[in-house]
This record gives structure tokens, sequence and C-alpha cells, in this order.
């Protein structure tokens, strides 16, 4: 009797560390696949949750995954009066779109600002200026903001400061040496981009372009 005794207990002991085996692999697998990805493509989706790690570590990305750079575009703003009205703000916007190199128009008649990026090589100042005349609105300002190279302190930022100061038609002007950029406001009529960043040049900073 003893006998029989022991072989169902042994019996019972063995099963329940069976189903206790299994129930670990299942929690172990419930765990796994809450946690890690199951498949490549999920990998992929976690490399992607960020744009640029995807661009540098994906290389079956397609070529539309990633943001195209738009370094050599050129960003630039206006001030326009005489805008009243939405039909005012299309007016110049479709006047912009249709010059090739010119992306991103938009215009807001309330604070009167125009912005728009171009591509240098496309597009000369000029043309965006007499775009804009056409419209019939009138261009009051322009700003710009330009990447300085060399500026390590308040005595260099001064330096361009007071350049960009003395030169005519500069509305506005703020150089910042932390950043090491440039922003400037100027009547378009009276200097451009071009002559702002030649005054900048000459004082032994250099402009990134």
């Amino acid at each position: 009797m003893r006998t029989v005794l022991k072989t169902l207990v042994a019996l019972g002991l063995t099963a329940t560390l069976a189903n206790l085996t299994l129930m670990a692999d299942g929690a172990c697998a419930t765990a796994a696949a809450g946690t890690c990805p199951a498949t490549a493509a999920a990998k992929d989706a976690a490399c992607c949750a960020s744009k640029e790690a995807c661009c540098k570590t994906t290389a079956t990305a397609a070529a539309n995954t990633c943001p195209a750079s738009d370094s050599k575009l050129v960003k630039v703003s206006y001030r326009v009066s005489g805008m009243t009205c939405a039909g005012c703000e299309s007016k110049v916007t479709g006047a912009l779109s249709k010059i090739a190199g010119v992306s991103e128009p938009a215009a807001c008649a309330e604070s009167k600002a125009v912005k728009l990026a171009y591509d240098p090589t496309k597009v000369k100042e000029d043309q965006l200026l007499a775009a804009l005349n056409k419209t019939g609105f009138k261009v009051e300002a322009e700003t710009i903001d330009l990447k300085v190279d060399g500026l390590k302190c308040g005595a260099c930022s001064d330096k361009v400061s007071k350049k960009l100061a003395s030169v005519k038609g500069v509305q506005e002007q703020k150089v910042c040496h932390e950043g090491q950029k440039a922003v400037v406001t100027f009547d378009p009529h009276k200097v451009s981009r071009k002559d702002i960043i030649a005054a900048i040049d000459t004082t032994g900073f250099k402009v990134v372009q």
C-alpha cells in the first residue's frame, strides 16, 4: 500500500512540474512577444521610428522614406503691404509658384508676411521682387537668415553687427555668435542679399552658403 502511495505522489509531482514548465514557457513567450519585434518588418519599423536612424541604418529603405536634403534652398521672408484678404494671399502665392525653383510660398494678409524657399541656381532675387511687384502689392522689406562661420564671442558679433548697421538699406540686424548666424532685415530696393553677404565677408568672417 505504501509503495502505491509513493508512486501516485511521484506521478503527481511530475505532472505538476510539467504544468509549471509549460506555464513558465508560455509567460516567457508572451513577454518576449510584447517587448521584442517578432519579424524583420517589425524590426525595420522600430528602426524607422526616427527618420535619421532609418537613413543611417536601413540600407534597403525606399528613397521616399527619408526626407530629401534642402540645404541648397535659400529661405526668405518679405513684408508686403496691401494684402487684405485670402484672395490677396492666393494672388501672391500663385505668382510665386509659377517661378521655377520656388517652393513653399506662403502669404498672410494679417501679418503682411510672405515666406518662401528658392534655389539660387535657378532663381534670381530680382525675379522674386518682380513677381511680387506685379501683384500690385508693395514689398517693404526682406529678411534673411545667414549662417556665419568664425563667430566665437561677443566682440565677433559686434564687429559684424556694426558693419551691417552701416550698410544703406539695412533696417534691422541681429548677430549671434552662439548660433553663428545673422538675421538681417533690409529694403530689397536699396540693397540685395548679395550685398549683405559681401559686407559680412569684409569683416573677416565667412557666410556659409
